[in-house]
């Protein structure tokens, strides 16, 4: 009976394929995700301008600590992106797509619905990011995990500096 040696780095039949799509699905995700913020970069600039009542100031500055720092993590997303030789969005209504996050609301004096809006989408941007590090971990790549966890903590911070200051929790 003759004796079977694995050989170092051939993978069965279909492996390489299940990992080639993998990680497809991982950095559309990523480049999605890019998408995403910028949108939610736009709505927190909405708010900051148009938000009227009692709240106004509070928010105005909440809402300029918040897309200053998202004006720095989204060039992060999107020059790792590009540091893995994948394009980025070429066109500014291609980059502002985002079917996952609710609309904001059109009437500006109704501050709770506002602020609740972009709590709730951040909350969401928070778990697209915690589902991409789990998509990088599978794929093993380390950098995109960490990227995704470092975005995920701070959308959820900022969900939550948002939640904190409606009426009602």
């Amino acid at each position: 009976m003759a004796t079977v040696v694995p050989l170092i780095g051939i993978t069965p039949a279909g492996e390489k394929e299940k990992s080639d799509k993998k990680k497809e699905v991982c950095y559309c995700h990523l480049v999605q995700l890019l998408r995403t913020t910028s949108h939610l970069l736009n709505q927190t600039y909405i708010v900051h301008w148009n938000l009227i009542g009692s709240k106004f100031y509070s928010i105005h500055l909440l809402t300029e600590d918040i897309y200053k720092e998202m004006q720095e993590g989204l060039d992060v997303v999107a020059e790792h992106i590009r540091s893995l030789n994948i394009s980025t969005p070429f066109c500014v209504m291609d980059l502002n797509t985002a079917k996952e996050l609710d609309p904001l609301p059109h009437n500006c004096f109704d501050q709770e619905k506002m602020i609740s809006t972009l709590s709730v989408n951040y909350n969401k941007l928070a778990n697209s990011f915690s589902q991409l590090s789990e998509e990088a971990e599978a794929i093993g790549d380390q950098l995109t995990m960490d990227l995704a966890a470092e975005r995920g903590r701070a959308h959820k911070k900022q969900q939550w500096l948002l939640k904190s200051n409606l009426s009602i929790n």
